[in-house]
């Protein structure tokens, strides 16, 4: 599904309003599948969003005197800020799941570039990425995020039934009833 998803919009959709709108530029991706590190794949998947943000936040970040770490630490932490409004917003609810699952992307980018550089005839690099994101990561996010929706449906349609305490003082007996507190 998401191989589907992105081929219609960033092969399909993207082209045809770059065609219709005379616009030039049309690299919107390069051969991310190929990646041996993670850090390649960031960098080929989405191109105009890499491109802005190495011009708008990467290079400002350098100039002002920060490290190369420190600068893709802000790039990915602004990524995983606007990847999780992105996932936010349209179903109604924060979750931190996507913010954690970009964030969990610096640790792997400096891992798979420590085995590119020690075993850069194999495809150990690419096996990784692969799993990463397409066999666990996006799967998981999609099970968390359905997961909390569905919650979040069940408990907003659910009848909340509480128990109030009424003393019968006659025979002093305690019973209980039932009051609901519908939407």
């Amino acid at each position: 599904g998401w191989l589907l998803m992105f081929y219609i919009y960033f092969h399909l959709y993207l082209n045809l309003f770059a065609e219709l709108l005379r616009f030039g530029d049309r690299v919107f991706y390069k051969d991310w599948w190929n990646s041996s590190e993670v850090s390649a794949y960031w960098r080929l998947w989405n191109m105009p969003v890499h491109y802005w943000l190495v011009r708008h936040v990467y290079f400002p970040s350098i100039r002002l005197g920060l490290s190369k770490s420190a600068s893709t630490f802000i790039v990915f932490f602004l990524s995983a800020v606007m990847h999780e409004v992105l996932v936010s917003v349209p179903f109604h609810m924060v979750r931190p799941w996507s913010f954690l699952g970009m964030m969990m992307q610096m640790p792997l980018v400096a891992v798979t570039k420590y085995m590119y550089s020690h075993y850069s005839a194999s495809s150990i690099g690419n096996i990784v990425f692969w799993v990463s994101f397409c066999v666990v990561g996006q799967p998981m996010a999609i099970l968390l995020y359905t997961a909390d929706y569905q919650y979040g449906q069940l408990a907003a349609n659910t009848v909340f039934d509480s128990c109030t305490a009424v003393d019968d003082s006659e025979n002093h007996e305690i019973h209980f009833e039932e009051m609901a507190f519908l939407e």
